[in-house]
């Protein structure tokens, strides 16, 4: 039997559990994000809101239902009942995910990963608290009024910004407990393991004591006042911030409400108003690249053995006077502009490649007429619309076909090395300053696909953004301002390549390459097999992706045999940064 871990009895994050409980006093508020890294305890504060949720509208319990990572547009949007229709011949329709939740809660954990059709049926019903269903034959407007928690991991993945605004309150989960609170949180988890009924038992009474005090605050919720002149402060400070909408305002106004009413006072304070605002900003402030909003300490390596010259035949361009040492010191670029470049815009809107026939493509799919490009036939959907019209065996089925339904995804790779900085003794030679404004540039052209941006600088490898918006490429970009470090450019390739298999590959997919080619010899590795390691990597890359192409700037001396060697015999297409 699964126990859920008892509100009353986690320790700190206190921040979230207000929000809980006043979503909990006003289920009106618009729903909660939940972001933080892995282990930070997300859903188990989401699924604790179970215990004290009171039921709602003409329910004795009001429902929490969770959307598994990987559900299909049946489960979730509600679909014909298979089972019951190939044993028994009732047409009859099975309950989705979004009905079930009504007057209750829907919780999607790694909320940034649904697929995007599914988003936009969350969104709908989110907005008009009903759902339509249309699909299989069935044809119904369901109730969907429901409070809508997400959690989620920033470094896997943003959200559409449509998704992120429908979350009243967003928080971003930080476990920097004290000693005292790593204490309690080891001992209570594991007395809630060693004994879970004897530990919910000890807690039954708080969490029932907490419910009958939240039914009770309900009642006096509208007693709060809310004066103009607090209207008026909330209204300036949106327009100082230049919000888009009035959402962030409209639950600013229900926070407080809600955290007055939970201190037993009918008028709002200026504590109530900061926390409110706290709540409400969490997820709508400028995205920034995660090495940004999650610094690290420095890891220090062992420093490689020193590295004893090939002969020139052998050598490769350099990033620095030796080829096992970058500069320490950083190159500072100037401020990012839009500029236009012809060759990377056409390579840009080119036709979409074929792709492999054994490519693998993750996420759901939805209903396509035969004649779409990529659709497959679905004998699930044939199955249900053979049986609906009379099929029997000897007769013709009725085909039904789907094809993938998420977005393509553009992989782009930046080389923020230190050799991209400057490539020449001449101002117009920086390479990665220019390359970051013709990729801006770029960026604005489609809304279409999903963002995927993987940065080396600092000698480290981290992404900036997964599963991204156009967006939210502009304003990380504008966070690129320097270069630096070694350039480990076989690492970042085969990092990027594992990012696409665990993707899998449509035909809209490209990948960009920003990088001036100057690889580091990688440590305890001679110059000729790092060159062979990053060739194997390339090649590797461009049989998973057919459209991909490779920003560099103007070859000079060695750089011209250099880079056309590397690309020899891959898809991959040399563009050069003018």
């Amino acid at each position: 039997m699964n126990y859920t871990f008892p509100f009353t009895a986690i320790v700190g994050m206190d921040l979230v559990k207000r929000s809980l409980l006043y979503h909990a006093i006003d289920p009106r508020l618009g729903g909660l994000l939940l972001m933080g890294h892995r282990g930070c305890a997300k859903s188990t504060l989401a699924r604790a809101f179970r215990e004290i949720l009171p039921p709602l509208e003409n329910v004795e319990i009001a429902p929490f239902v969770e959307v598994p990572l990987g559900t299909t547009e049946d489960r979730l949007l509600g679909s014909i009942d298979a089972s019951r229709l190939l044993e028994n011949g009732e047409w009859s329709a099975q309950t989705g995910l979004i009905q079930q939740a009504n007057n209750g809660v829907l919780y999607i954990d790694e909320v940034n990963l649904l697929p995007d059709h599914l988003v936009d049926s969350i969104l709908d019903s989110a907005a008009s608290g009903q759902h339509r269903i249309e699909r299989d034959g069935l044809s119904k407007t369901v109730n969907a009024r429901y409070i809508l928690i997400g959690s989620m991991n920033p470094e896997e993945g943003d959200l559409r910004p449509q998704l992120t605004d429908r979350f009243m309150h967003g928080i971003m989960v930080r476990d920097n407990f004290s000693v005292e609170q790593r204490r309690e949180i080891v001992r209570v988890r594991m007395d809630f393991d060693d004994d879970p009924q004897l530990f919910l038992a000890e807690h039954n009474n708080k969490l029932a004591l907490l419910k009958e005090k939240i039914i009770q605050v309900r009642q006096q919720l509208k007693n709060v006042e809310i004066s103009e002149n607090l209207r008026t402060e909330v209204a300036e400070k949106a327009t100082a911030l230049n919000l888009e909408g009035v959402r962030a305002e409209l639950g600013v106004l229900r926070t407080v409400r809600c955290a007055a009413v939970w201190r037993g006072e009918t008028i709002v304070s200026k504590a109530d108003l900061e926390e409110a605002w706290i709540l409400c900003l969490g997820h709508r402030q400028e995205n920034q690249p995660q090495e940004i909003q999650n610094p690290k300490p420095e890891i220090k390596l062992p420093q490689p053995p020193a590295f004893k010259p090939e002969s020139k035949r052998l050598q490769m361009p350099k990033t620095s006077a030796s080829p096992t040492s970058a500069q320490t010191d950083e190159i500072v670029l100037e401020s990012s502009q839009n500029m236009a470049h012809t060759e990377l815009a056409s390579w840009w809107q080119s036709p979409e490649k074929k792709q492999s026939p054994d490519a693998f493509v993750s996420g759901t799919s939805r209903p396509v007429p035969a004649h779409v490009s990529h659709a497959r036939l679905c004998w699930n959907s044939s199955l249900k619309a053979s049986l609906q019209s009379g099929w029997s065996p000897g007769k013709a089925w009725h085909l039904r076909f789907r094809k993938p339904a998420r977005r393509p995804n553009f992989w782009l790779f930046i080389d923020a090395s230190r050799s991209t900085g400057v490539v020449g003794s001449s101002p117009s030679s920086r390479f990665l300053n220019e390359a970051r404004n013709v990729i801006l540039t770029l960026g604005a052209k489609t809304f279409g696909s999903r963002f995927h941006v993987l940065v080396l600088q600092k000698g480290k490898i981290s992404w900036w953004i997964k599963r991204g918006t156009a967006q939210a490429v502009r304003k990380n970009l504008a966070q690129l301002t320097e270069a630096s470090g070694k350039s480990h450019l076989t690492s970042a390739l085969n990092q990027l390549r594992n990012a696409i298999l665990k993707q899998g590959v449509l035909s809209g997919d490209r990948v960009l390459l920003c990088s001036d080619g100057m690889l580091s010899p990688e440590s305890e590795k001679t110059v000729p097999e790092s060159k062979k390691r990053f060739r194997k990597a390339l090649l590797s890359l461009s049989e998973r992706v057919r459209t991909i192409a490779w920003l560099h700037p103007q070859l000079q001396r060695g750089m011209r045999l250099w880079l056309p060697q590397l690309v020899k015999g891959t898809s991959v297409r040399l563009l050069a940064l003018d």
